[in-house]
């Protein structure tokens, strides 16, 4: 249902309302309407690869900055199909399985209806629209989904595998290990076997564990390990700089360290000018932004108060990310992949049915707005 309500408004927005005449001339648009923006760029990585030290003619010098995992998924499903439909086919398919594991991890958590709750608030989530589109979220979101359950269900090694390729779709997906390895050090050994150490402090139990190669720890921590070690070697040699992606962000879109207040200054800034009023220009984007990375903090906020530090912890570090920038862009985007910020919003949905109903009403006309924006060339995230 997403993928035909976002088509729909996407094609009346771009053709009006003889869409059906333009793309029984032309198939191809349907595909055509949302290869916009970053989705360019993951084409030239899939089809043309990495540029190196010299860009390649179908490379493109900021592709760098993007992660591999995606690119890759398209360049697999890529049989018959264009570019921007194998890219799209890998979104939906995705989506499906994200969809799915965050069903199964609230319902694990907190419940069928707080599951049912989260689930509705995602797809009805500003920017849900990029979960079909041709862009990484529904792959990270399904990545990081699996990571997540995998650890609640104490399979270490597919934990560990799922945290590393999310970590090479969203490079700040790292900090999935810290809730990964929460749950590891949670059932990490309390004796050796056949031996009852009830006097053993705590600190010397861990760190035994810590020492045992089959221990949860390792288990964890080296599939990541073993696998961004290979990609940063890859990237290393290959452009000559084993942190190409990131100075990549600050080279091509001017993103670097700044404390929160420039980048929340400047968005409220935007407002106290009515700057976002101008639609023509990418500041009403920045209205989004400056609303998401407060329900994060207060997202944040109610993890610790439901006792899921560990989630709090990477919440909260991923909201430092986002705003220790000279500006905020795209977070009500990169939001999508995160599925403890839509658990906690599933919760408070399933607590108070009209809070619920009044995130939808506030929601469902900005998903609308964003999606007549994107497809238009415009930035909406």
């Amino acid at each position: 249902m997403l993928r035909l309500v976002t088509e729909w408004i996407g094609l009346v927005a771009t053709y009006g309302v003889n869409f059906p005449h333009k793309v029984a001339q032309q198939p191809s648009r349907l595909v055509d309407i949302w290869g916009h923006w970053d989705a360019g760029y993951y084409q030239s990585i899939a089809f043309h690869g990495y540029p190196g030290r010299a860009v390649a003619p179908g490379q493109a010098a900021p592709a760098v900055a993007f992660g591999p995992v995606y690119p890759w998924c398209i360049r697999l499903v890529h049989a018959g199909l264009g570019g921007l439909a194998s890219a799209e086919c890998v979104s939906f398919l995705a989506s499906c399985v994200g969809i799915a594991l965050l069903r199964r991890l609230v319902t694990d958590q907190d419940g069928k209806a707080t599951a049912g709750s989260a689930v509705t608030l995602l797809l009805c989530w500003p920017t849900s629209f990029f979960l079909v589109a041709p862009y990484p979220e529904s792959t990270a979101l399904a990545l990081a989904g699996g990571a997540l359950l995998a650890a609640s269900r104490r399979r270490w090694i597919l934990a560990g595998f799922l945290v590393a390729f999310a970590t090479l779709t969203k490079y700040y997906l790292i900090l999935l290990l810290v809730p990964v390895l929460a749950a590891a050090w949670s059932a990490a050994p309390r004796s050796p076997a056949g031996v009852h150490t009830r006097t053993e402090a705590p600190w010397r139990r861990h760190l035994r564990a810590l020492m045992v190669w089959d221990g949860s720890y390792l288990k964890t921590a080296l599939p990541v390990v073993a696998v961004l070690a290979l990609w940063i070697g890859y990237v290393w040699d290959h452009t000559g700089s084993p942190l190409a992606f990131e100075s990549a962000q600050k080279r091509y879109w001017g993103r670097s360290f700044a404390f929160p207040w420039t980048s929340v200054g400047r968005a409220i800034g935007n407002i106290v000018s009515l700057r976002v009023l101008d639609t023509s220009s990418a500041s009403v984007v920045q209205l989004f932004d400056l609303v998401t990375v407060i329900a994060l903090a207060f997202v944040c906020l109610a993890l610790v108060r439901r006792g899921r530090r560990p989630e709090a912890v990477c919440l909260g570090s991923i909201w430092c990310l986002f705003t220790f920038q000279s500006y905020l862009i795209a977070e009500t985007r990169e939001v999508l992949v995160l599925p403890p910020f839509f658990a906690v919003l599933g919760a408070l949905g399933q607590r108070s049915i009209w809070l619920e109903r009044l995130a939808l009403a506030l929601f469902l006309p900005c998903a609308y707005f964003l999606i007549v924006r994107f497809v238009n060339g415009q930035f909406a995230g």
